[in-house]
């Protein structure tokens, strides 16, 4: 099934139209039109809006394999449980660059105890650059878990999009939440301000928990 029938079947369990989803997640409707007629491939940002507004489970959005609502889909090696991640695109740990992935480029497996929570809110990316070395390097799997709220990725280091594109910083939060610093950890890249005109085209889209050293 393609991305734009799973698209209609989103449509379908939830009893909305083209117009009604796109004024509830605050896009176009011509953009949610071209992906379910596939001219176009859906951006993170946009999977990321639609699997957490009505909690869907992402994987499905994007590959379309498990349910469309989360489940707990853990599989048993040993006397251990796993789950499987989707590893999206690459994220920059530089200068923000733009992602369009309708396809993961792979999975992680990763042990349910090493998690918390609903493990269907987590997701992974490959790490593009060096800014946020030495904590994390140019090929790292970086799991993140899904999360909007400006205040609780104060310190954290995050997956954010950055006028239509997306970087992986260090969220430092200033002016009591109306600006936003994005720190990287390499003395050789500059932060980037997020004023409060930015920050309005700018998007949370998760914290990092965790990276997995690609070896």
């Amino acid at each position: 099934m393609a991305f734009g029938e799973r698209m209609k079947e989103v449509l379908k369990k939830l009893e909305l139209t083209q117009i009604s989803l796109a004024e509830k997640l605050g896009i176009s409707n011509v953009v949610i039109n071209r992906y379910i007629k596939g001219k176009t491939n859906p951006n993170y940002d946009f999977l990321n809006k639609l699997a957490t507004t009505f909690n869907i489970n992402i994987t499905w959005l994007i590959t379309g394999e498990g349910p469309m609502f989360p489940t707990r889909n853990i599989k048993t090696v040993g006397n251990r449980e796993y789950f499987y991640l989707p590893i999206l695109d690459g994220v920059s740990c530089g200068s923000p660059q733009e992602i369009d992935s309708a396809e993961p480029l792979d999975h992680i497996m990763m042990d349910t105890s090493s998690l918390s929570g609903d493990f269907n809110s987590y997701f992974a990316f490959y790490a593009s650059g060096d800014s946020m070395e030495p904590y994390i390097s140019n090929g790292d799997v970086v799991i993140v878990k899904q999360c909007d709220n400006w205040v609780a990725a104060d310190e954290r280091i995050c997956v954010v999009r950055v006028e239509g594109e997306v970087t992986l910083k260090k969220v430092k939060s200033f002016a009591e939440g109306k600006e936003i610093l994005l720190q990287p950890f390499n003395k050789d890249y500059d932060p980037i301000l997020l004023d409060r005109y930015t920050l309005r085209d700018s998007l949370l889209i998760g914290i990092a928990v965790m990276s997995v050293r690609n070896l």
